[in-house]
C-alpha cells in the first residue's frame, strides 16, 4: 500500500530526527519515507487511535582519536595504526606502532573479538582513558581525557496528533542554588544543533530523551588565583571540548533548569587539567504548561 494513499489520520504527528542522520536533509528525508512504505507495506501501520511510536534514545559516545587494528584478536596488543592529530590519544601520548593491551580495565590482549571489547572499554571510562600499552618491549601506562560526542536521539510517532507533549530546558531562569554548589550555565548545542547566538530563556523541546552540551559559567570568585590559571589553559587547549554533554529525559509540561555544579574535591591540578572540576545538571525541575 503506498503511504500516500493512507487515511489522513495515519499521520507523521512528530518526527524528530534530532541532528545529520544522513549527509543531507533530502537524503534523510528519502530514507525516512523509504522506511515508512516499507513498514506500511507489511500492514505495520494501522489506524489503531493511538500513536505508534519507533524511537531510539540519544547516546553519548567517548572516542579515542585513534586507528587502532581490530581484524583479529592478538595476544600481543592491538597495534595503533594512526591517530588523529590533536585527538584524544594523541594528547595522553600513545604513538603509531604502540600496542594496546588493556584499555579502562578491559584487556585487549585476549582471543576475544576485539572490535566490541574496544567500544565495550571507551564506553566503560565514561570519558576517562587508562591505557596500557607495550612500547617495543617496555610497558607504558598512559592516562587523560576522551572526546564526547552526541549521537542524538529519533522518535517517530505514527498515528493521532500528538502535539502539547512538550517540555523545556532553560539555563536562565530561575536563581541557582550556589549554597549546593550550583552556578550558571549556558546551553550551547542541542541534538547536534547549535542554540541561537541571541539570548534564550528557554528552548521548547518534545517530550523524550535529548542530549545538550553545557559551558560551565562558574563564579570565578569561588576559585583561587592558581586555579583560575589552570582551568584557562585548559579552556585554551581544548576549546568546544571543554563543554560537557547532559542527557535530559524531557517529561510533559516540565521545565528543567540548567546549571553547572563545581565538584570541591576535584579542585587539585590534574583535576582541573583534565577538566574535572565540574559537572553539568538539572537542579530543578518546574511544571510548566506546553501549549
Amino acid at each position: 500500500m503506498d503511504i500516500l494513499r493512507m487515511p489522513p489520520r495515519l499521520l507523521v504527528a512528530t518526527a524528530l530526527m534530532a541532528g545529520a542522520i544522513a549527509n543531507s536533509h533530502a537524503q534523510s528525508t528519502r530514507e525516512l519515507d523509504a522506511a515508512l512504505v516499507q513498514m506500511s507495506e507489511r500492514g505495520d501501520l494501522k489506524d489503531a487511535g493511538a500513536p505508534q511510536v519507533i524511537q531510539k534514545p540519544a547516546q553519548v559516545r567517548y572516542e579515542l582519536g585513534a586507528v587502532v587494528d581490530v581484524r583479529s584478536a592478538q595476544r600481543s596488543g592491538l597495534p595503533v595504526l594512526a591517530l588523529t592529530p590533536d585527538g584524544p590519544a594523541a594528547r595522553i601520548g600513545l604513538k603509531v606502532g604502540d600496542r594496546l593491551v588493556a584499555l579502562n580495565g578491559v584487556r585487549l590482549d585476549g582471543a576475544s573479538p576485539p572490535a566490541p571489547l574496544l567500544e565495550q572499554a571507551m564506553q566503560r571510562g565514561q570519558g576517562r582513558i587508562t591505557a596500557e600499552v607495550l612500547r617495543g618491549t617496555a610497558p607504558v601506562t598512559l592516562r587523560g581525557t576522551a572526546d564526547v560526542s552526541a549521537v542524538p536521539a529519533y522518535r517517530l510517532e505514527i498515528g493521532p496528533d500528538t502535539r502539547g507533549t512538550c517540555g523545556f530546558v532553560t539555563a536562565r531562569m530561575g536563581v541557582v542554588p550556589k549554597t549546593r554548589n550550583i552556578f550558571r550555565a549556558d546551553i550551547t548545542t542541542i541534538d547536534g544543533r547549535s542554540t541561537p547566538l541571541q539570548s534564550v530563556n528557554r528552548h521548547r523541546l518534545a517530550a523524550g530523551r535529548h542530549v545538550l552540551v553545557v559551558q560551565e559559567l562558574i563564579d570565578t570568585n569561588r576559585l583561587n588565583p592558581a586555579q583560575l590559571v589552570q582551568i584557562n589553559k585548559m579552556k585554551r587547549f581544548a576549546l568546544a571540548k571543554a563543554y560537557k554533554p547532559l542527557v535530559v529525559d524531557i517529561k510533559p509540561n516540565t521545565s528543567y533548569r540548567i546549571g553547572a555544579r563545581l565538584l570541591r574535591d576535584k579542585l587539585d591540578t590534574q583535576s582541573l587539567r583534565d577538566n574535572a572540576y565540574w559537572e553539568p545538571v538539572v537542579w530543578e525541575e518546574v511544571a510548566e504548561p506546553c501549549p
